[in-house]
């Protein structure tokens, strides 16, 4: 595969590794590439008993042997989810990014590679879609969290080519235990529904799904370029209401959801566009809630977003 042409030899960058497969893959891929200038970012969750202490060991190991610099750090994710009242993988996520978060301060970092994959990107867009995604909306190679940029320079490469080109270098990695459970929904769409779906097709739908995502891809952001030519912004920032309702229903959602997105709102799904589409019309609603403890108003004949 051919290097992102958003990698750069001369820029530093954080690594999260957790000594698996996919992350040490990325690793030693990127010092093919002689993008060397990295930092390692080690999390350890305390989910897996020994197992965790024996990841944090291999990457400091392999950090030694590579002359790298790394940072490592412990968080009972346990305890996180049961006092937040969050899932396991909520939880995790979280602290991940708050992790990260502080790599980068601590560096003055603030790009952090990740070794999310193509059979990752399928995952998510299957569990996106089935929870109620507008669209097939799959994870992006660059995407802004803050002042954090999170890099994803594999999302093209399958789970099969990394295990072949590790095996065939004798490069070692912990296996997760936890991989193989089906305590996750992640888990459960990898281990159960995609080789269900293989069965049935009688075909890997892999390739089909990730096919359809770029296609997707390619039309919002053709629609994206398209409206920005609308002016749809007041100096403000805030979406001007005569100007959007002049548009079709489409191009409004996705007029909605790109500005949404821009400022950093997660989980735009159908049920939110559509939400937020209500308070164009006068008799609608004047606010909506948005994740993150923010709302949508309309007033004076603008859309903006108010804590």
């Amino acid at each position: 595969m051919d290097t992102p042409e958003w990698l750069d030899q001369e820029r530093p960058y954080l690594l999260g590794i957790s000594g698996g497969r996919d992350s040490v893959f990325l690793l030693h891929w990127l010092l093919e590439k002689s993008i060397k200038k990295l930092t390692l970012c080690h999390l350890n969750h305390g989910l897996r008993g020994d197992e965790t202490k024996r990841d944090e060991d291999f990457v400091r190991t392999l950090a030694a042997s590579l002359d790298l610099p790394v940072l490592i750090t412990h968080t009972d994710v346990a305890a996180l989810a049961e006092k937040e009242s969050l899932s396991l993988e909520t939880a995790a996520r979280e602290a991940r990014h708050h992790f990260f978060k502080q790599c980068a301060q601590d560096t003055g970092v603030h790009q952090i590679l990740l070794a999310h994959h193509a059979d990752d990107q399928v995952e998510t867009v299957l569990f996106r879609l089935l929870r109620g995604s507008s669209g097939l909306k799959g994870m992006q190679e660059t995407q802004q969290i803050n002042d954090l940029t999170l890099l994803r320079p594999l999302l093209k490469i399958r789970r099969h080519d990394i295990t072949a080109h590790l095996n065939e270098r004798n490069i070692s990695y912990c296996e997760d235990s936890s991989n193989a459970d089906s305590f996750a929904t992640r888990n459960r769409l990898r281990n159960e529904a995609l080789p269900l779906l293989k069965n049935i097709m009688g075909f890997d739908p892999s390739p089909s799904l990730l096919r359809a995502t770029r296609h997707q891809e390619e039309a919002d952001q053709f629609l994206s370029d398209q409206l920005s030519q609308h002016r749809l912004l007041d100096p403000q920032g805030r979406l001007h209401l005569p100007t959007l309702k002049d548009l079709p229903t489409y191009p409004r959602r996705q007029a909605i959801h790109d500005y949404l997105k821009k400022a950093h709102i997660s989980d735009l799904s159908t049920a939110l566009l559509d939400s937020a589409l209500s308070l164009l019309e006068t008799d609608g609603p004047a606010v909506i809630n948005l994740p993150g403890g923010l709302r949508l108003r309309r007033k004076e004949s603008r859309l903006f977003i108010s804590p």
